[in-house]
């Protein structure tokens, strides 16, 4: 794995897709990742996380146990999802 960026990028792409495919929507899953925020808050974050919205121009970073509530709430493992995002790295031709 030589970008770390991309990796996370991958990681977040394939947690939308696993979302959404289970059939939550944008703000219903954020909702259910940061329970103790405010609505709007935990759906800027998932949009700052996406990619969306950005004071630095950047996507936010996933945490480590952000990334252990998502896994959770997808019903997976944790390292499954990193393995999972780890390979499709590993073939992105943009390595």
């Amino acid at each position: 794995m030589s970008n770390p960026e991309q990796f996370e990028r991958i990681f977040v792409e394939l947690v939308v897709q696993r979302a959404e495919k289970k059939g939550f929507n944008k703000s219903e899953f954020a909702r259910k990742v940061w329970p103790e925020a405010h609505p709007k808050s935990s759906a800027a974050k998932w949009a700052a996380i996406r990619g969306r919205v950005s004071k630095t121009g950047n996507p936010q970073g996933v945490l480590l146990s952000d990334a252990m509530r998502i896994a959770s709430i997808l019903d997976e493992d944790v390292t499954y999802l990193i393995a999972c995002a780890k390979y499709l790295s590993e073939q992105s031709p943009d390595k």
